[in-house]
């Protein structure tokens, strides 16, 4: 029986996704994928200071891009992002959070 989270997944990244294209870094081959857009902070921190500023994180699912590598890149409605983290932050492991740049 499929996982109830994954069929949620896809429902959502059926509805919400947007097309794009993985590559892995040092041009391995493409992979296409739908992926979703959040607005999250990038924290900076320095000894006792800090800043937050706004960053673009995206989600790919991880049953259409099994292993995604930082400093890989994402082209997205013809826009390429270079991706400069890349965490499963979900307890099932089904969805890669990008920060891209």
């Amino acid at each position: 029986m499929p996982n109830p989270f994954q069929r949620t997944l896809d429902s959502v990244f059926r509805r919400r996704g947007e097309d794009a294209v993985y590559t892995p870094p040092l041009g391995g081959a493409p992979v296409p994928c739908r992926v979703t857009f959040t607005q999250g902070d990038r924290n900076w921190r320095f000894q006792e200071a800090g800043a937050s500023t706004p960053a673009r994180i995206a989600e790919v699912r991880a049953s259409e891009v099994p292993l995604m590598k930082e400093e890989g890149t994402l082209v997205i409605g013809g826009r390429t992002y270079a991706i400069a983290n890349a965490t499963q932050p979900d307890a099932d492991r089904l969805l890669w959070r990008l920060e891209l740049q």
